[in-house]
């Protein structure tokens, strides 16, 4: 029996796991029952053990300094001053800098890098795919934003790895949610994704014909989410409390801790409802012995709440015009628009879609599970190489060489098709140079300080007297997955060295050994505590299954039929394979039996 083979999307705000099962693409619920996992880490503050999903959820309640969410958003990125300002704006937790310049967040009085925080939401999918499968799960293939650079792709391939994750590759969110939707609804056409989750922003134009799903523009905002929209309802809370506590409130963390959950769930009702109570106490200075509190009661409107969001709103659009223009097509040429993110359930953000494509969009998929079940797809076409689609996909953002003047000239444009292989000449900067540095640029500026720069690559020991007679040709190669090799060869003498590009602070190898090896051994003890539960919720799905057994016994016998005959017949069998790999303690067998007998009693087919 092949391995199993699953799909990821790492989401800003909630994760969720997916997989293929006779053809067909299913989430893999949690082991607590839920279709999506919250993108939330704690650890407890007394023995620092690690919470993950709902309970870190729930730990927050009480210690909000000791959870952290939305770290997506600084995930490959260096830490920097002006990072740490804009982290400010969005979250109360702290950022740090490690000895490598990547980022890490405090909690618990712990300093955490990113990158371990996703491998514990990782770490959490796989224990649940194991769990589900009953046996090991190491294949996987891992959606990111279109938008992400080398380092943020890179960043998540570590984590992955951290987690006991073989990553067989990376795709764009926008592309996965197509090819779901495509493959399930054999669409033919051109398909817009609009992709606004928790944390970033995508909107990709595809051609899907025949299997074959050729993305022709792509673009985002990295900083734009459903985050920022709850920010927006804070903003106006705080201003709400009197003046004698505003300042108190917003330097204490409960307190706006309760303001982010309130201002969410306020959210939540007004996509349905025109109108919510947000009802609040408890908010105050709650470090010190004599708490000075308040509380807040106000409503807010649906209308209200809009003109809030307004500019959120034109950053939207703004996106969406570059794109179409990129793509050289009119909105309303556009044939369908599939929604994907939580923030797309939202009246607003649905009906700026259908003003701006002139047509309503779709809302035949679940926008929260449609990423992972694209990943899931693409991973079982890869685990198979059935060719059933190929994808045809593109560079998120535009690579070149620093050269004189401080400018950049771009040998891969923003949009070009991958995989893809560009080449030109250039010469050193002034005669008799023996050395040359190429720096290698990732960025649409025509300015090297407006662009990032990802690494150089050095040519020594050159011979030419003039810069004319020092021809260096640099080849830039872009993968599928958009990982950059670059060459630089002295076309006079034939030498040539390869980059080794530095796209972001790396952890340091021993750091990293430990994190693998601590984030296995927390594995294999969840995994035996998780066995035992698993052992008893089984016995008790027996339980269920017997008494359908004898339901449908005594149909059988008051209204024969061979239906019910075979039905009967299914379940008993099912039954007696249970109870013995039950009794032979095989896992693998015990979970398929479990799937089967719950679509069984539930009716469900998903």
């Amino acid at each position: 029996m092949r391995d199993p083979v699953i799909g990821i999307d790492l989401g800003t705000t909630n994760s969720a796991v997916a997989s293929v099962e006779e053809g067909r693409p299913r989430i893999i619920p949690s082991r607590s029952g839920g279709r999506l996992t919250p993108s939330v880490v704690g650890l407890t503050p007394k023995l620092s053990e690690r919470v993950v999903g709902t309970k870190a959820q729930e730990l927050a309640k009480e210690h909000p300094d000791c959870v952290v969410w939305a770290t997506k958003r600084f995930i490959g990125r260096r830490f920097t001053p002006e990072l740490v300002q804009q982290a400010k704006a969005v979250v109360p937790y702290q950022l740090a800098g490690g000895n490598t310049g990547d980022v890490r967040v405090k909690m618990a009085g712990r300093t955490v890098p990113v990158t371990q925080v996703s491998a514990m939401i990782l770490g959490e999918l796989k224990l649940d795919a194991e769990a589900f499968f009953g046996r090991g799960v190491s294949k996987c293939v891992i959606t990111v934003p279109a938008n992400f650079d080398d380092s943020q792709r890179q960043a998540t391939r570590e984590a992955a790895t951290i987690a006991g994750l073989d990553t067989l590759r990376l795709i764009n969110e926008p592309t996965a949610a197509a090819l779901a939707y495509g493959l399930s609804r054999g669409f033919q056409g051109h398909a817009l994704v609009f992709d606004l989750g928790g944390g970033t922003f995508d909107v990709t134009v595809l051609e899907i014909t025949d299997g074959v799903y050729e993305v022709k523009a792509t673009g985002g905002d990295p900083a734009l989410g459903g985050e920022d929209f709850d920010l927006k309802i804070v903003e106006w809370l705080l201003a709400q409390v009197d003046d004698n506590h505003r300042e108190l409130v917003h330097r204490d963390v409960v307190s706006m801790h309760k303001l982010k959950v309130a201002a969410e769930q306020a959210k939540r009702e007004l996509t349905e409802y025109e109108e919510t109570l947000i009802s609040l106490d408890g908010l105050g200075d709650h470090t010190q012995p004599a708490r000075k509190l308040t509380g807040l009661e106000t409503a807010l409107t649906r209308h209200f709440f809009e003109q809030l969001c307004e500019p959120l709103s034109k950053r939207c659009i703004a996106v969406c015009e570059s794109v179409m223009k990129e793509a050289g097509m009119d909105p309303h040429s556009v044939d369908t628009v599939l929604l994907v993110g939580g923030m797309t359930r939202v009246p607003l953000i649905r009906r700026l879609v259908t003003d701006f494509f002139g047509k309503a969009p779709s809302t035949d998929v679940n926008p929260d599970e449609a990423v992972a079940l694209g990943a899931a797809i693409h991973a079982d076409e890869l685990a198979r190489q059935s060719g059933a689609a190929l994808l045809l996909d593109v560079v998120g953002n535009s690579l070149g060489v620093g050269v004189m003047g401080g400018r950049v000239k771009h040998l891969i444009p923003r949009n070009s098709s991958v995989p893809v292989v560009a080449k030109d000449v250039f010469h050193p900067g002034r005669h008799g140079q023996t050395e040359a540095r190429i720096p290698i640029y990732q960025g649409e500026s025509e300015l090297q300080d407006e662009n990032r720069k990802l690494g150089e690559v050095v040519l020594r020991n050159l011979q030419g007297a003039s810069r004319a007679d020092t021809p260096l040709e640099v080849t830039f190669e872009l993968s599928n997955e958009g990982t950059l090799s670059v060459r630089a060869t002295d076309l006079k003498t034939g030498l040539s060295e390869a980059v080794k590009l530095e796209a972001r602070p790396h952890l340091p190898g021993q750091e990293a050994e430990r994190l693998v090896k601590e984030q296995a051994v927390y594995a294999q003890k969840q995994a035996q505590a998780d066995a035992k539960k698993t052992e008893e919720t089984f016995r008790k799905l027996l339980e269920r299954g017997e008494k359908l057994a004898k339901l449908l016994q005594r149909t059988a016998e008051e209204s024969p039929s061979d239906e019910a005959d075979s039905a009967m017949i299914n379940v008993r069998s099912l039954l007696a394979t249970g109870y013995s790999a039950l009794e032979a303690r095989d896992a693998e067998q015990c979970a398929q039996v479990a799937r089967q007998l719950t679509q069984l009693l539930s009716g469900r087919r998903d």
